[in-house]
């Protein structure tokens, strides 16, 4: 947040001195952060620090007006900031005495790259971990109240692996043995839980995708980044069946009347069906 302040106080030159009490305001603990960040952000040759009666005045140096482009532009990666939220829901209920984390407090708490995270988004990705069993989601008042971990999110936190990994690398637990096996238009042939690979070939998928984050925009602007999070995991082929057979469906929902989604949605409607077996 300071090194943003300053590129953008600075209209992005380098080497003017601010005070950061100009930065925090009449507020002393974030006045008390931004001279701790200031001395990180010096370490890391991103600012100039000049100690004067007690208080920090900050310049930005060419190193941080490149962090702070990149930082800015980091903030645009959809799948990134979600994939953000669903680890660090995870990890502040793993943390909390009972497994549980309040939605609320979360919601006023979290920062992704200095930046509030919208309410929905973080809704969205609640639901998204009740859906591959990691947490249950309790309401109150037609409003989700918290979030508490199953023993299959305890797992996930305890794995080192982020939330993606974890749920992308599990077997359903009465799998048993799977066989893979290529299915191309035809039937498959008789075995225990056979795993069919998609039938649309690599560049259908590619182009289905490609087509899928250019009608983003013309969703509504809450909907857009969990949208381009589901487009991920569609295209990731690492992902179970079940969990991209879940964000392709929401996919489609999100498509069903939006202007120009007809060709796309021929094509996913055959990616569904091939996921869905």
């Amino acid at each position: 947040m300071l090194l943003i302040w300053l590129s953008n106080r600075t209209n992005k030159w380098a080497g003017e001195y601010f005070s950061v009490k100009e930065f925090a305001g009449d507020n002393e603990t974030l006045l008390q952060r931004a001279e701790e960040a200031a001395g990180l952000l010096q370490e890391g040759g991103h600012v100039w620090v000049l100690e004067t009666s007690g208080c920090s005045n900050v310049a930005i140096t060419d190193s941080g007006l490149r962090e702070a482009d990149r930082i800015l532009a980091e903030r645009d990666n959809h799948g990134a900031r979600f994939s953000y939220v669903l680890n660090r829901l995870i990890a502040q209920a793993f943390a909390s005495p009972d497994g549980i984390v309040g939605l609320q407090t979360f919601v006023a708490t979290t920062l992704y790259l200095g930046e509030h995270v919208d309410l929905p988004v973080i809704l969205r990705a609640a639901r998204s971990l009740a859906d591959c069993g990691l947490a249950v989601l309790s309401p109150t008042d037609g409003h989700l109240k918290s979030l508490t971990l199953t023993p299959r999110g305890e797992l996930c936190a305890m794995s080192g692996k982020n939330v993606r990994q974890y749920v992308s690398q599990q077997i359903p637990a009465a799998a048993g043995p799977v066989f893979n096996q290529n299915v191309y238009g035809g039937t498959a042939a008789q075995g225990v839980h056979v795993t069919q690979n998609v039938s649309v070939q690599a560049d259908q998928l590619a182009e289905l995708v490609h087509q899928l984050r250019g009608l983003a925009p013309t969703l509504p602007r809450p909907d857009q980044e969990e949208f381009l999070y589901d487009v991920e995991v569609l295209e990731d082929v690492e992902q179970t069946p079940e969990t991209r057979l879940s964000s392709g469906q929401r996919i489609m929902a999100a498509l069903n009347a939006a202007p120009g989604a007809q060709a796309a949605l021929g094509i996913l409607g055959q990616v569904i069906g091939a996921l869905g077996g």
